[in-house]
């Protein structure tokens, strides 16, 4: 629990744990495709924004009982959900494991990450 002090501060901290996995780091990587529109001289006179995901990377200690078990291409449901920064919406779609990684080291915990993509369009 951290103690904060002073007239203002920011949002600390990740507000809830995963499923499987003790996290210690989360990203958001919100992105949409574009197509840019050219006059004849070659000037942009527009854009187009399509196709938006979010790239989701989770990384953080496997826990002693209910490790996280996730697979490749398996759709995951997030204890947090990312905030909205997408034009369409995050409560529809879905969030598909990309990869996962796993390591072991001399002196530490079991460590595990994965990479995720969420996608708007996609559904069940």
């Amino acid at each position: 629990m951290a103690t904060q002090l002073g007239a203002t501060n920011g949002v600390f901290g990740i507000p809830a744990q995963q499923t499987g996995i003790i996290t210690d780091s989360v990203d958001w990587d919100y992105q949409s495709e574009n197509k840019m529109i050219k006059n004849i001289s070659g000037d942009r006179t527009g854009i187009t924004f399509f196709d938006e995901s979010c790239k989701i990377s989770i990384g953080g200690s496997i826990p002693a009982s209910s490790p996280f078990a996730g697979t490749i291409s398996a759709v995951v449901t997030l204890i947090t959900v990312p905030t909205d920064h997408l034009v369409g919406s995050i409560s529809a779609g879905l969030t598909i494991i990309m990869s996962v990684k796993s390591g072991q080291s001399n002196e530490d915990y079991r460590k595990v990450s994965f990479e995720a993509e969420y996608s708007p369009t996609l559904t069940a």
